[in-house]
């Protein structure tokens, strides 16, 4: 089941914010992200460290939390009705947390439990959101506790980064938004939604000690600079960088007993952004003993724990469905039973690093994983392949997943070096050829065949992967954890065409050969694979 709901009229600015804004823009998984050059990385020369120290800049607070998107569908002033909340782009719903209490959720939840604390601000405000438009996106930074994060925060809290009009389309609980991304409302915004925007700390040029004082925009910062001050020579570049960079890293955090992540450097007039992070942001040593907090010491105890955390997610969805199969329209109300069901359920096995709440989060997510992909309609496969080009072999394997699927996302792999020999044939031309054979299929490209990578970038939910005899036992060990994916192989026989017979054919001027190995339809791209394969 798929809802559609698309913005009419989407106004660009005009005075270049979101053009320029675009330049950072990451479409990673359907998700807006901005990607900030590390200042280090920029300011590689005396022309761009003398530009970064006198042009006129505002540098904010960098905090390290996770991405939300809130989108603002609707004006009932019910906030269960008016708003989604997704992560990751998977829509989380409004009673799934029900499981736990606040109070517990805030003591001691590291995952999405947490997510309940969004849907309560929700609650309060939504009545008097006069003034947003309906399907306003609003990109957003939670504080929260998070195995994945570096930061050891101990208070919770939502930042309003940005806005925009936007499109979006709920694939069975998977979110995609189409938007642009503007902080040039985000003052407006942040007073209706009653979320804080970054903190402005600074306010004008970095590198004249006459202005930078009173350019400071934070009384911690002042502290700061009364204490770095003097260490500075104002007069030479680097000490007047590597001075100020440590200041602002020097900033405690206002959500716990460390050190803010960093700053972001925006250039006033909209060129450009930079941004100064804490050195374990890059260690991945530092961020391996942060993430082994809350995992069992022995791998395989990890591994039999989280065996034990599915099989109750099962039991629990077997006791609520006995076997039927879900709609999703049902999905949100089955959330809710879960969480119910989940409140009441004794754990009959333990975590050395989690205690109750934290064990019930990890049951609560494998419910809803296992739920949504066995939800009616939402069948999915995936076959993955270099494609060069799509031959009668690859649509073998992909006409049997269509028999047997709802849907199917077809993963063009590219490898991330050019190589002529193997990999002639443009991505363009590819996709342009797997549409006119299968005009429904959601194309994909990933730069390799990691399963897991691919999987996350589908906006598709994937039960099954279609692959052939030489590549099936390989995807069944990496999957082998994950009980609720499988692997079809579809055996190869000798009458199966390979792509390289295919190129073979076109080199050799073999137009006979070519259309006995490729689909009627493709024949009429004869002419433009030669440029590309000869």
């Amino acid at each position: 089941m798929k809802l559609k709901y698309y913005f009419t009229t989407l106004n660009l600015l005009s005075n270049g914010v979101i053009m320029t804004l675009y330049r950072y823009l990451n479409e990673a998984k359907d998700r807006l992200d901005i990607s900030i050059q590390a200042a280090s990385k920029w300011l590689t020369s005396d022309k761009k460290k003398e530009e970064f120290l006198s042009t006129p800049v505002d540098v904010e607070m960098k905090l390290d939390g996770v991405k939300l998107n809130l989108i603002y569908i609707n004006d009932t002033g019910d906030y269960t009705k008016d708003w989604i909340v997704s992560y990751k782009g998977e829509i989380q719903y409004p009673t799934e947390f029900d499981f736990a209490s606040t109070y517990s959720i805030k003591k001691s939840s590291i995952a999405n439990a947490q997510f309940k604390l969004v849907f309560e601000h929700l609650k309060k405000i939504t009545p008097n959101l006069f003034g947003i438009p309906i399907n306003t996106e609003f990109f957003i930074e939670m504080i929260m506790k998070k195995p994945t994060l570096s930061s050891n925060y101990t208070k919770h809290g939502m930042i309003l980064i940005a806005s925009s009009p936007c499109t979006w389309e709920d694939n069975f609980g998977k979110l995609k938004t189409r938007s642009t991304f503007d902080t040039s409302n985000r003052e407006k915004y942040s007073k209706i939604l009653k979320i804080p925007t970054p903190e402005l700390i600074f306010s004008g040029v970095l590198g004249n000690q006459a202005t930078f004082e009173s350019s400071i925009k934070s009384k911690d910062l002042k502290e700061k600079y009364n204490e770095f001050k003097s260490s500075i020579n104002w007069n030479d570049k680097d000490s007047i960088i590597s001075g100020i960079s440590q200041m602002f890293l020097a900033l405690d955090s206002k959500y716990g007993n460390h050190k803010e992540e960093g700053v972001v450097i925006k250039y006033k007039d909209g060129s450009r952004y930079l941004k100064f992070v804490q050195p374990y942001q890059t260690d991945q040593a530092a961020r391996a003993i942060i993430k082994s907090k809350y995992k069992e010491d022995d791998p395989e105890d990890e591994n039999l724990y989280w065996d034990r955390v599915r099989l109750a997610a099962l039991n629990i969805i077997q006791n609520l469905t006995h076997g039927k199969v879900i709609k999703y329209s049902q999905f949100p109300e089955f959330l809710e039973k879960a969480a119910k069901e989940l409140k009441k359920y004794k754990l009959d096995f333990s975590h050395a690093k989690k205690n109750t709440l934290q064990i019930k989060d990890d049951i609560a997510g494998q419910i809803k994983l296992q739920s949504r992909k066995s939800l009616k309609g939402n069948n999915g496969s995936l076959i993955l392949g270099r494609f060069q080009p799509l031959t009668k072999g690859h649509e073998k394997m992909i006409n049997l997943a269509k028999k047997e699927s709802d849907s199917i996302v077809i993963c063009v792999v590219r490898a991330r070096k050019p190589d002529p020999e193997k990999n002639p044939i443009p991505y363009d031309l590819q996709v342009k050829m797997i549409r006119e054979v299968y005009p429904d299929a959601e194309i994909i490209t990933h730069s390799t065949a990691n399963l897991f990578s691919i999987m996350q970038k589908a906006s598709h939910n994937i039960n099954t992967i279609y692959a052939g005899t030489d590549r099936a036992a390989a995807y069944r060990n990496i999957i082998s954890r994950n009980k609720e994916l499988s692997v079809r192989e579809v055996k190869r026989t000798d009458e199966d065409i390979s792509a390289s017979k295919v190129r073979q054919a076109i080199k050799d001027n073999d137009m006979k050969t070519f259309k006995q190995l490729m689909d009627r339809k493709l024949w009429k791209y004869w002419d433009e694979l030669k440029k590309y394969v000869i």
